[in-house]
């Protein structure tokens, strides 16, 4: 039999208005936090954006819930600030904590129905454990540790190419879970499954330790990889010629990775449902995945004042992204669904039982206090890594030994020099590989 005291039905109403004042404030203060973060590492203050991110932890403002999304933060900072191993380590954690977060990803999931996916870990986006393999190569790299770096890059194509399986395995287990057979679950479908500057880095990597073969099978599904691309966003493999040279690792001695632009930003798009005649209120609130507009059209370097030569654009990051994020973005709408259906359900339900009981001042509270949980509760889930690059430019070639001065030119789609990185390179005799790596986030 349903009984409902007075009482139980207060302090119910009153934990439901403490827990969306406390959730509403934590994630406004991991906002604005990370809005700062992301202030400061587009500005390329490196060093002070990541000892930013390490005031924030210590200050909780990074929940432990929060874990991922610091640690990738941290981990771009530091290596864009040049300490490499300090940034692989954070890497290295994001990752374990992903993967651990994933297996445990269906039983995590059931705790969001109650107020929103924001009290859930963040275990990060597909996009951004494919990206953090692709930082994390160039972190070894530079400390010329190819086998490793060979490693994080052949990890890009194969999350790639495992993702649509993945998501297949996730839906099987929501639909067994969801008994009442609320909503259909289904996955969405990634129609990209190479990654052009993962083949790249692989092929590079496989040259220079001496499987030719194997670089010039990378060299290859680089080149698909574009075709395959292309129906998405327009690509130029104009490139690709100059590129073909990474297969001889004997033609160049130094590596040129450049990035340009922003990662894509979550925004929240609220719908809202009332059925006056049942009086029945519904609020869904879903993220929706935008790209941010570079002004930067090409890239080239300057060598010693004289010589200036093209980055070739090798992949959008962030479109890559975009279509990567299609394949959970089902996901996350059934569950918001679902979740927004209970919360209405649960409130027309006690009101009811309620009235049904008599106590009709208590069933109008219910009902106004339920409407008003709803809409404070119901909120996207907009954590994302903040400081991803947006695109990646890239070239080969090879200088004599010595120290070189480098000029990175960002120019806009009219001509305009937008920014200039200066930087120094120096070439042993070694016939190491040296990486001359920039940034201009706009």
């Amino acid at each position: 039999m349903f009984v409902i005291k007075k009482e139980n039905v207060f302090i119910l109403l009153s934990i439901i208005v403490a827990l969306f004042i406390f959730q509403g404030c934590a994630a406004s203060r991991l906002d604005r936090a990370q809005s700062s973060v992301r202030n400061g590492f587009v500005s390329g203050d490196y060093e002070n954006t990541a000892k930013l991110i390490e005031h924030y932890d210590k200050k909780n403002i990074y929940k432990e819930r929060d874990k991922v999304l610091m640690l990738l933060e941290k981990g771009t900072a530091l290596h864009f600030a040049g300490a490499y191993d300090s940034s692989f380590v954070a890497f290295e954690q994001a990752e374990k904590e992903m993967d651990r977060l994933f297996s445990k990803s269906i039983s995590r999931g059931i705790a969001s129905f109650m107020i929103n996916d924001n009290i859930l870990a963040y275990n990060g986006e597909d996009y951004e454990s494919i990206y953090l393999n692709a930082l994390n190569s160039l972190n070894y790299l530079h400390r010329k540790n190819y086998e490793d770096a060979l490693v994080e890059a052949r990890q890009i194509a194969y999350k790639l190419q495992r993702l649509n399986i993945k998501y297949q395995g996730i839906v099987t287990a929501l639909s067994e879970a969801d008994t009442n057979n609320q909503v259909k679950w289904k996955s969405g479908k990634a129609n990209i499954q190479n990654s052009t500057f993962g083949h790249f880095l692989s092929g590079v990597l496989y040259a220079r330790t001496g499987h030719p073969d194997d670089a010039r099978i990378e060299y290859e599904q680089m080149l698909k990889a574009f075709n395959n691309q292309s129906s998405f966003f327009p690509y130029t493999s104009s490139g690709s010629e100059t590129l073909s040279r990474l297969k001889q690792p004997d033609q160049y001695n130094t590596l040129f990775v450049c990035f340009s632009g922003e990662a894509p930003v979550k925004y929240q798009v609220d719908t809202r449902v009332y059925l006056q005649r049942e009086d029945f209120y519904l609020k869904l609130s879903l993220p929706v995945l935008r790209t941010v507009p570079s002004n930067v059209y090409s890239v080239y370097a300057l060598i010693n004042d004289t010589l200036r030569i093209p980055l070739y654009k090798i992949e959008n990051m962030d479109e890559v992204a975009m279509e990567v994020y299609k394949v959970k973005e089902p996901i996350i709408y059934a569950r918001t669904f679902v979740r927004a259906l209970a919360k209405a359900t649960g409130t027309n339900i006690t009101k009811a039982k309620l009235k049904k009981g008599g106590i009709k001042i208590l069933s109008g509270i219910v009902n106004l206090f339920g409407k008003i949980a709803t809409e404070a509760t119901e909120k996207a889930d907009l954590r994302s890594w903040q400081t991803m690059p947006g695109q990646v430019y890239v070239n080969l070639y090879k200088l004599p030994a010595g120290t070189h001065k480098l000029t990175i030119e960002y120019v806009s789609y009219n001509g305009r020099l937008l920014f200039e990185d200066h930087k120094k390179i120096t070439i042993a005799n070694d016939k190491a590989l040296e990486v001359a790596e920039s940034l201009f986030s706009n």
